[in-house]
């Protein structure tokens, strides 16, 4: 069974000096493949997420969300443009016999809230034999691959939600980059020289989230070398217990040119938009103008849950991995800088 949904949602932003919000567009776009096994599900996703959203799905036993529910409800991670293949277990002692109707229900919502939904769909598929899954990493282009179910239906559908607020948690309270709205994707065929886009000086420069190369939410924008520059990363969880079996088995390895960061300060546990967070930040200095890169990888010594999946040994996600691209310029008044060594 093969979906394709289109989601725009329009955001609203508002600042302390302006009473009218003013509105900004962000557009995200799914493709999902769903073929049901005797005693598995095979998924295609693809599509451009935008920060703050993750795709949730759940698989059922009869047409439309009907009959009983042959796995729990599961978070897709995933932020900017994607492509994975999905194999999920049916619950123990459940069977799709040869022939019947089962379905899955999709939908793009909150990260953490998967009722603050921008779309939902079901998609339905007979069982009529399986597939292994056939997608490649990740690229700009959102193709589905073929499948040897004969049910096949294709579907279109557009949602709008409203929020007054960006997409990124700080680490010192609201969000990073307020007001900021992602440039489009370029077109697929352009005539003619090239067209750049020039960063945006952010509201909040120099809090940088160690991710921001797949989160377009998270540009860092016009870096100045008078900018105190902080490097922060997060974590999310279901309930407070969730939480504590993150923080006593993790490990992070956050660096710059492979070189580790010292002096990383965690947070303590907040909750907020109905989930517990912490935040781990380093700070960094005034940076001499050039070209930096941090590199994250995160991984546990057991397996934890963050009360929507899995992490850590013997689960799909062993580690997570991110980086951030930044470039540190002269300030406009070439005001003199006591720069910081940085990790080389």
């Amino acid at each position: 069974m093969m979906a394709m949904l289109v989601a725009l949602a329009s955001v609203g932003t508002s600042f302390a000096q302006t009473a009218t919000p003013t509105p900004t567009t962000f557009t995200s776009t799914i493709n999902y493949l769903f073929v049901i096994c005797d005693t598995q599900a095979v998924i295609d996703f693809s599509g451009t997420i935008e920060s703050g959203y993750d795709v949730y799905y759940q698989v059922f036993s009869a047409s439309n969300g009907g009959g009983t529910a042959l796995t729990a409800l599961r978070r897709l991670a995933v932020g900017g443009d994607f492509r994975t293949t999905e194999t999920v277990a049916l619950n123990t002692g459940s069977t799709v016999a040869a022939g019947q109707v089962a379905s899955m229900y999709v939908a793009i919502a909150r990260e953490g809230n998967a009722q603050s939904t921008i779309f939902s769909d079901y998609v339905d598929d007979i069982q009529d034999g399986c597939r292994t899954g056939t997608t490649t990493a990740p690229t700009t282009t959102s193709t589905t691959t073929t499948t040897t179910s004969t049910s096949t239906v294709t579907s279109t559908s557009t949602s709008t939600v409203t929020s007054s607020q960006p997409r990124i948690r700080s680490p010192f309270g609201g969000f990073i980059n307020p007001g900021y709205t992602p440039p489009g994707p370029a077109p697929v065929v352009q005539i003619g020289p090239s067209q750049t886009t020039s960063k945006p000086r952010q509201q909040t420069p120099g809090v940088i989230f160690a991710e921001c190369n797949q989160f377009p939410m998270a540009e860092p924008g016009i870096l100045y070398d008078t900018d105190l520059i902080t490097i922060f990363w997060s974590w999310y969880a279901a309930t407070e217990e969730d939480m504590l079996d993150h923080i006593n088995n993790v490990q992070y390895a956050v660096a710059a040119w492979g070189n580790p960061f010292s002096n990383v300060v965690r947070t303590e546990i907040e909750f907020l938009g109905g989930d517990y967070w912490v935040f781990y930040y380093v700070t960094v200095g005034n940076l001499q103008p050039g070209q930096y890169q941090i590199d994250y990888k995160v991984y546990w010594n057991q397996a934890i849950s963050d009360g929507y999946d899995d992490f850590g040994p013997g689960t799909d996600n062993v580690q997570l991995t991110g980086n951030c691209s930044f470039t540190i310029t002269r300030n406009p008044s070439n005001t003199p800088v006591n720069y910081t060594p940085f990790p080389r």
